[in-house]
């Protein structure tokens, strides 16, 4: 008789960041006014998706997309991806988000057992998928600036299957130069250990932009991922893609291909209002400006605070470490949080720390961020 997964192995699965959320509610029913800078959902803080993405839904409603879209995409989106990308449409994917296509890449490319490389701290998703699959998750470390450690990493990669960059990182917000970016290229040729670099955030910058496609075309393959949800303020849509770079991926793209097919498709409506979007990056001035002022809000709030932390230099996060030593716990931070009105992400949930951490995005407005840091302030 085959042998079914146990639910009991669902426990590996977990997303802190609205784990947390669950404990806020409780508070809420009892009539407190909660602070959310937990997730990084725009929307939730006055951000809008360009217009242009909006109508273009509209418009596809009365097309004739009655039935599934392609497997792999709709056309004219993945004609579009791969003029951003610089590659053939053979070697684009439209994924349920970006979620999907991480999934999808950890799924096809590393086995049970095998050792994917993570920034440490790194995005929820990529711990439980890799616990999910059984695969063993190795950790790099960064500097006190937020850019990669080469020397750890030196260490650690010899028999890696794939590395993963997020960059700007989440969540720490740091922005990785392009010396730091070359030294990990130069490493993961060495060692042949592909890339799976994140790009959600890689629009949403402060100052400068490293295009890492340029910089490692031709010296390591490579997987570039993105999404409407981050760059374009719309994480509803859950139109998210990924892009192969390199030689050598044959056999993964085949694996993609077939897990498209298994899914069927993404919502077609949506994908037709990316093709119209993705092209025009124009609405990124004034969400930028935005941005800019609500992060230098948060580094007002918090100066003089027991709390230490790279610059964010793009995303919309702050990764804080708390150094006053009261706390045992950074869940006891984020619960004592919680009980003054503030939702924050314990550090934990993005992998082992070196002490007590939180994550907090700066979406908010200004007003909002300098209330919840008063709040904040009284239990550091």
């Amino acid at each position: 008789m085959k042998e079914f997964l146990p639910a009991e192995r669902m426990k590996v699965v977990s997303y802190p960041i609205r784990d947390i959320v669950m404990e806020a509610r409780k508070e809420e029913k009892a009539g407190k006014k909660m602070i959310y800078l937990n997730i990084g959902d725009p929307a939730q803080y006055g951000f809008e998706p360009p217009s242009i993405i909006k109508e273009e839904v509209k418009k596809a409603l009365d097309m004739d997309l009655k039935g599934y879209a392609p497997s792999q995409g709709d056309d004219e989106l993945i004609e579009k991806i791969a003029k951003i990308e610089g590659c053939s449409e053979e070697n684009v994917f439209v994924t349920v988000g970006l979620t999907e296509g991480i999934e999808y890449f950890i799924q096809a490319l590393v086995g049970k057992g095998e050792k994917l490389l993570l920034p440490n701290p790194t995005y929820p998703l990529y711990i439980t998928k890799a616990d999910v699959f059984e695969v063993k998750s190795e950790f790099y470390k960064h500097d006190a600036d937020g850019q990669i450690d080469v020397e750890d990493l030196r260490t650690k990669i010899a028999d890696a299957k794939a590395m993963v960059i997020i960059n700007p990182n989440n969540p720490l917000g740091s922005l990785y130069s392009d010396n730091n970016l070359n030294e990990v290229i130069a490493i993961c040729a060495e060692y042949n250990v592909p890339i799976f670099y994140d790009g959600s955030y890689d629009k949403l910058v402060f100052d400068g932009y490293s295009d890492f496609r340029k910089l490692a075309k031709g010296k390591v393959p490579f997987i570039y991922g993105s999404s409407l949800s981050k760059v374009y303020l719309y994480p509803g849509a859950r139109v998210g893609w990924v892009a192969f770079h390199g030689d050598g991926w044959e056999k993964i793209k085949d694996a993609y291909f077939r897990l498209c097919n298994q899914r069927l498709s993404v919502n077609w409506e949506f994908q037709k209002a990316a093709a119209a979007a993705i092209l025009d990056d124009s609405h990124l001035v004034q969400v930028k400006k935005d941005l800019l002022e609500r992060r230098d809000a948060m580094i007002q709030a918090a100066e003089g605070l027991p709390l230490e932390y790279p610059m964010p230099k793009g995303a919309f996060y702050a990764f804080m470490k708390i150094t006053s030593g009261k706390w045992s716990s950074d869940w006891d931070f984020a619960r004592a949080a919680i009980k003054k009105g503030v939702v924050v992400v314990p550090g934990s949930g993005f992998g082992k720390q070196d002490g007590n951490y939180f994550r907090a995005t700066f979406l908010p407005p200004a007003e909002l961020i300098k209330e919840a840091f008063e709040k904040i302030a009284e239990i550091l």
